[in-house]
């Protein structure tokens, strides 16, 4: 992932790509460990607060908090249900509130459900890291009372205006009873340091309304992305 602009991440023109929780967005389809957390994300000193959870049939919800311009306070959710292979974005609270639910249809890679998979150890993706890159495995360590393994991935990034290379360091903290990332530290030498860290854990099924959309608002299929998602 490289470094977001704030503006970017609270769901401008609901763009699935432009979230956090990398790689399963956190733990979508995984099936039979819900939860709900508190997740905060820090980039230049600005911090943003996203409340999550996650069902036992492994539908995925994601609340950002943030302000509009009169300070108001909105609330920006999105859902990832691979039940129905799509995602429902939406908006609570603003100026520019509208009473709609945005719905894309989800990559065909993340619409299926499983259980929570038990790795020997973090597992940094399927595809060969490449040329100018190096992974390595982290012991375990706590993260928030928590046994998590981790890896740290370093490789080198282009930018897209000016042509000129830099080092990016990425590293993930896993939890594996959730297979959920509970630390999230990226380190670029253009962009920047963000950082997110998953804390607050509540095990149990949380509220079922959390996952539909809210009552009044009109569902709008939205195909302008594609398959949407990672």
């Amino acid at each position: 992932m490289r470094i977001l602009h704030w503006a970017a991440i609270i769901f401008a023109g609901f763009a699935p790509a432009a979230f956090a929780q990398i790689g399963n967005i956190p733990g979508t389809g995984y099936t039979g460990a819900p939860y709900s957390a508190v997740e905060t994300q820090v980039y230049q000193g600005n911090m943003m607060t996203i409340l999550i959870a996650r069902d036992i049939e492994g539908r995925t919800r994601q609340e950002y908090i943030s302000h509009d311009k009169d300070g108001v306070e909105v609330h920006s959710i999105r859902v990832f249900d691979p039940t129905i292979g799509g995602t429902l974005m939406w908006r609570v609270g603003g100026s520019d509130a509208t009473h709609t639910v945005s719905v894309f249809p989800l990559a065909p890679k993340q619409r299926g459900t499983a259980p929570v998979p038990h790795y020997s150890e973090a597992v940094p993706g399927k595809k060969p890291c490449g040329a100018g890159c190096n992974v390595e495995f982290l012991p375990t360590q706590p993260i928030n009372g928590y046994v998590c393994q981790g890896f740290r991935v370093k490789r080198m990034v282009r930018d897209p205006s000016t042509k000129s290379l830099s080092i990016q360091t990425t590293e993930n903290w896993t939890y594996p009873e959730l297979g959920i990332i509970l630390r999230h530290i990226e380190i670029d030498e253009l962009g920047g340091r963000i950082q997110s860290e998953i804390n607050n854990i509540v095990r149990g099924e949380p509220d079922p309304a959390l996952f539909r959309a809210p009552e009044g608002y009109a569902l709008v299929p939205d195909y302008s992305a594609g398959q949407g998602g990672r």
